[in-house]
């Protein structure tokens, strides 16, 4: 079909164009266009909807992309669309629902498995999850990311043994399968095996040698194990941690109202959430990502940390047999997070998996953690393993006094927690990784 001599895919493409480098304009005006001529043209309808997602209209958003599926039911990124659509809106049961649906579809889409586990997650559907991979583990025996993701939604029940199977099968049918085997070393751990969990580790670590949370996990096995020794190579100590007091900002005239318009900065943020995950961070509200698109006292900031990051690699020895010291730093993307705790605010024992590089910068920090008296109220723990593995040894723990104006950096798999306190003054820090896994993203 043609509009005004131009053929309707010759319009697309060039309604895509613009739509790509940021001309939303003009994207608009020729999706209207477009469907003016054809209201049937799925096509333009999908591409419609993800543009008034991108200004913030998720309702219209949505109504564009059904229709599109309803003229379209075949097309499987029209439903992943929909639901990262409905994720971004924050409708994460429905999103569920949407790429459940779609899996009936396209079974094999490893995207669209991956976007329903995290759905899952977020939506608290585990056992629905677990329903769904179990089916299609048995339709598809030979899938090996169905098999991984079966044994994540088992560890997410709890039933570690399942997982475990889950995760060796996963293995057996791809061997490469780095992340299955770290997984399958952390499910063993749970179960209370440390020498199996600790050949796992090792089974993930000959593939992928600076994957965090194989590292992680083999810290616990380790300990767990009597291996001392090796234990205290991978953690290693002062040599793999840097503790500095930042220098002042050359357009602050001291560290105090640099950290007063950090913390101006961070309180006013649009995405400050109150408890947004769930999962480590407690009694506290968090941003998101702060350096994205960083203006202002965020960007000098994030100038900083890159510059303490570089400063950092430098001492990194390439000679070196330890798994973190012995490879250089990976390609990375910096992502930070303003925290803000007040009373009972704390964050229990986790890891960064999918980053190399991890740290924290203190702005504000309450008299009572000030104080520091024996209990390090407030104070960052490093060492200690969540709550959920059995272990039988007591960790070889060491606690960090947040100080206004303090910068740490650590490898990401080094287990790390902040101590509860019982105060009513806000402790404002900002927590930034060099991620791994966003490198390539749009």
């Amino acid at each position: 079909m043609k509009q005004g001599g131009v053929s309707v895919d010759a319009a697309l493409a060039e309604a895509k164009s613009k739509h790509e480098t940021g001309d939303l304009r003009a994207a608009a005006r020729l999706y209207r266009t477009i469907l003016a001529r054809d209201p049937k043209c799925a096509a333009a309808l999908n591409f419609y909807g993800i543009l008034a997602s991108q200004t913030g209209d998720h309702t219209t958003a949505v109504k564009r992309i059904k229709k599109a599926i309803a003229i379209d039911g075949n097309a499987i990124d029209y439903r992943i669309n929909l639901g990262v659509v409905l994720e971004t809106a924050g409708d994460q049961n429905s999103a569920f629902e949407v790429y459940n649906t779609a899996l009936a579809i396209a079974p094999a889409n490893v995207d669209l498995l991956s976007r329903l586990a995290t759905a899952a997650q977020y939506s608290g559907r585990y056992e629905e999850f677990a329903a769904t991979l179990s089916k299609l583990c048995a339709a598809m025996p030979n899938y090996a990311e169905a098999h991984f993701l079966y044994g994540q939604s088992l560890n997410s029940l709890r039933r570690f043994e399942e997982a475990a199977t889950a995760f060796r099968h996963a293995t057996t049918l791809a061997p490469q399968f780095a992340q299955a085997h770290a997984d399958l070393a952390s499910a063993l751990m749970d179960m209370g095996d440390p020498t199996q969990a600790l050949q796992a580790s090792d089974d993930c670590l000959r593939l992928d040698p600076g994957n965090s949370f194989a590292l992680a996990t083999k810290t616990i096995a380790l300990a767990e194990c009597g291996e001392q020794k090796r234990l205290r190579l991978l953690t290693g100590g002062d040599e793999l941690m840097e503790i500095r007091m930042l220098d002042v900002p050359d357009t602050y005239g001291d560290i105090a109202s640099f950290n007063k318009a950090l913390e101006t900065a961070a309180l006013s943020h649009p995405s400050l959430n109150l408890d947004p995950n769930h999962r480590s961070c407690h009694f506290a509200d968090q941003t998101g990502d702060i350096f994205q698109d960083a203006k202002g006292v965020f960007a000098t900031l994030r100038d900083q940390v890159c510059l303490a990051a570089e400063n950092y690699t430098r001492k990194l020895s390439l000679e070196a047999i330890h798994p973190f010291l012995a490879n250089p730093m990976p390609p990375t993307e910096l992502v930070g997070w303003a925290t803000v705790m007040r009373s009972q605010g704390h964050q229990s024992a986790h890891i960064h998996p999918t980053s190399w590089l991890s740290g924290v910068y203190y702005v504000t920090v309450p008299d009572l953690v000030k104080r520091g008296d024996n209990s390090h109220k407030g104070w960052i723990e490093f060492g200690r393993p969540p709550e959920h593995y059995p272990i039988t040894v007591d960790p070889d723990v060491t606690f960090i006094e947040p100080v206004e104006g303090k910068l740490i950096l650590f490898p990401s798999y080094l287990y790390h927690r902040t101590v509860s306190y019982e105060d009513d003054a806000m402790r404002i820090s900002i927590a930034f990784d060099f991620d791994t896994s966003l490198v390539g993203e749009s």
